[in-house]
């Protein structure tokens, strides 16, 4: 019991730290946010906060993977598997839509992480941890499993190349949504919505890829 009540309490000061950090990285620009910031927010020690993060890196990137947890069991729960690849596709870019319009905050601290950590060295540590579970993101991939059904049940063209394709929707997707997160949307002669661009972005992608002939 004894075991137990201080593995509760050493999870609890785990979750605190990353919650509070999450906060606070959503709130400021992580560069501005300082360890001692962190501590009194989450009510723990330096002592404590190095027991879990050796660096602040540690932090930033285990709240980047949490958010991209979080959106992935967002865009699976919202989304429809029920009708064929074409449609299961759509819905999967529809529900990643609807995440990010709900969550610009972490829209744009994905941004800042991706150009931030693309232009600085990582300990190698680091660099093998995020590499792996971006692989493991990307097999269990809900894009990947609307495609490859998609191309079963012949609602997609059989002769797309899965990896690449599923690479160029991906990039295309959430390089708007980060834009668009980012950035009002402008337009000189009449209003525009996210809705609209972001939508007419994904029924482009569809019919690029819709078998019609089936």
């Amino acid at each position: 019991m004894n075991n137990n009540w201080h593995l509760n309490i050493s999870n609890k000061n785990r979750e605190e730290i990353l919650e509070t950090g999450k906060e606070l990285f959503l709130k400021h620009s992580f560069h501005d946010v300082k360890i001692t910031d962190i501590c009194n927010i989450a009510g723990v020690s330096r002592v404590t906060f190095y027991k879990y993060f050796n660096i602040m890196d540690e932090l930033i990137f285990e709240v980047q993977m949490d958010i991209l947890k979080s959106m992935l069991m967002f865009i699976k729960e919202k989304s429809d598997f029920s009708s064929n690849g074409k449609e299961s596709l759509k819905s999967v870019l529809y529900a990643w839509i609807n995440f990010a319009k709900e969550h610009k905050e972490e829209m744009k601290f994905i941004v800042s992480f991706d150009l931030y950590y693309s232009s600085h060295d990582l300990n190698e540590e680091l660099k093998l941890k995020y590499k792996s579970f971006t692989k493991e993101d990307y097999n269990q991939s809900l894009l990947k499993y609307a495609l490859e059904k998609g191309i079963k049940d012949r609602s997609l063209k059989e002769d797309i190349n899965l990896p690449k394709t599923g690479m160029y929707i991906y990039q295309t997707v959430m390089g708007l949504l980060q834009r668009m997160s980012y950035s009002p949307i402008t337009f000189e002669y009449e209003p525009i919505t996210f809705e609209e661009i972001s939508f007419e972005v994904v029924d482009t992608l569809i019919k690029s890829i819709e078998n019609v002939c089936n």
